[in-house]
């Protein structure tokens, strides 16, 4: 079954639609801490994707290029010609990228900005290498990548439910082989986590090679995760990354 989409903050008046790709394991509900801070002017929506929550009976989704290819056409099936920004968080950020690409080859309409978060620019070595190792070494680095608490036996069927997706996140992490194309051209932001275990802020600035609106990247207070823990002013910031990339193109 294809991702579907989840609207958090219905503004059919809204200037713009921000997108949101969840990070390993997760879905629409890691945005929800987002709802009390997004301004009137954007409308909020965030993927579901196959293996978890209401399509928990769905296998997950693999290969990369084929998750590409739904994302691209979720996002132009939507028939919606407001601007957009496209958010990815870890995992998330990959697919934000790579259907930005499939946006940009097909002929679609691209985002005004593309946000990425907490997640090694895919052409660098430590990609696959910081990430990988980090979720497959156990509970406690489950924890600091994607806040799964563990510790209680009775927690298991919790924890299963949440690995479960996350290692086929995981998957298609591993599976991605980054290709050569052309700089993207749209504008970028990029965000992370001060103390992220998972990606440093020169793995985090390495995406501005793979554009051509090179950018520094703006680092708050946490983790892997500290997209919920800092809702209020990582949501002020994409506002004013995404009204700044709007006024360039007008």
């Amino acid at each position: 079954m294809s991702p579907t989409l989840t609207v958090l903050t219905h503004r059919p008046q809204a200037r713009w639609r921000l997108y949101c790709i969840p990070p390993g394991g997760l879905g629409p509900e890691f945005y929800l801490p987002w709802c009390p801070s997004i301004p009137p002017t954007i409308e909020l929506c965030a993927v579901q994707l196959p293996g978890r929550g209401p399509l928990a009976d769905q296998p997950c989704t693999t290969d990369p290029k084929a998750l590409t290819t739904e994302l691209a056409e979720l996002i132009t099936g939507q028939d919606d010609l407001r601007p957009f920004a496209l958010f990815g968080h870890s995992i998330g950020a990959l697919s934000a990228f790579t259907t930005t690409r499939r946006l940009r080859r097909t002929g679609g309409r691209q985002p005004a900005l593309l946000a990425l978060s907490a997640l090694p620019a895919p052409h660098s070595g430590p990609y696959t290498q910081t990430l990988g190792a980090l979720l497959l070494s156990g509970h406690t680095a489950a924890n600091q990548a994607i806040g799964i608490h563990t510790g209680a036996a009775t927690d298991f069927a919790r924890l299963a439910a949440a690995y479960v997706p996350l290692l086929g996140d995981l998957l298609l992490l591993l599976q991605h082989r980054h290709q050569q194309e052309a700089p993207l051209d749209c504008d970028l932001a990029l965000y992370g986590g001060q103390d992220d275990p998972v990606t440093t802020l020169d793995q985090l600035t390495a995406w501005n090679d793979l554009t051509t609106t090179p950018v520094t990247p703006r680092l708050f207070p946490g983790g892997h995760t500290y997209p919920a823990e800092q809702a209020e002013a990582l949501v002020t910031q994409l506002h004013h990354d995404l009204e700044a990339a709007t006024d360039r193109d007008d």
